[in-house]
């Protein structure tokens, strides 16, 4: 079969080979970034660093700030995390690529919902009544939150099932990923022993994450 490369196309494959190695190695690198500062974030918390006064006493102010710079990065998690299932179950990977990136929404509107509370507790708003809106949102937020938020938890399920099932990371990612959405709900949703299990949750994510790379690197090393 004859070659139909022309000059134009030509031209286009050393950018496009520049783009794959720019976003090769800038994922993975985000896909830790993002965990990473969601943990930091968490440990503010921990330590009880500029707490919002009354019924918002569960926001920190840093914590606001770090949450959202890890929460730009969660797409790209949950991009790594597929890719490497794809290699073994594809269409397990595209779903886990695709409701992880879904996902990942819900944990940047938590952190600008923050960033609001704070602006408005600093100007003289009832931390009661931020908390209101919080607890009962109106009908086109709760309907934007089941768009995105059944997903943030139900895909480290998924990833979890499927690396114990295809063996393409070590069964104790796996096992991270799994622990992952229970323990954040208990953190945030049901204000279970915050203090700990708010850092822990992210930690199980940032251990899952760093595994499964480890072992992608480990099987391309040895391909």
């Amino acid at each position: 079969m004859s070659s139909f490369t022309t000059p134009a196309l030509a031209a286009t494959t050393e950018p496009t080979d520049s783009w794959s190695r720019f976003f090769g190695r800038l994922v993975p690198v985000l896909a830790v970034v993002g965990p990473a500062l969601a943990l930091v974030a968490a440990l503010f918390v921990t330590l009880q660093v500029q707490m919002l006064p009354g019924d918002l006493d569960w926001i920190s102010e840093p914590e606001s700030l770090f949450f959202y710079l890890g929460a730009i990065a969660f797409p790209a998690t949950w991009i790594v995390i597929g890719r490497v299932i794809a290699a073994r179950a594809q269409r397990t990977g595209i779903v886990v690529t695709v409701l992880g990136v879904l996902g990942a929404f819900t944990g940047a509107s938590a952190a600008a919902w923050r960033h609001l509370s704070i602006d408005l507790v600093d100007r003289g708003v009832d931390p009661e009544l931020v908390n209101e809106a919080w607890e009962n949102p109106t009908l086109y937020s709760s309907l934007a939150t089941v768009a995105t938020f059944p997903a943030f938890f139900l895909v480290p399920f998924i990833a979890g099932i499927a690396i114990l099932a295809t063996k393409v990371a070590p069964a104790w990612t796996a096992i991270a990923l799994l622990c992952f959405g229970p323990t954040l709900m208990a953190a945030q949703g049901f204000y279970a022993a915050t203090q700990i299990t708010y850092p822990l949750a992210w930690a199980f994510m940032l251990a899952a994450v760093v595994g499964v790379l480890r072992a992608d690197h480990d099987r391309r090393a040895g391909s």
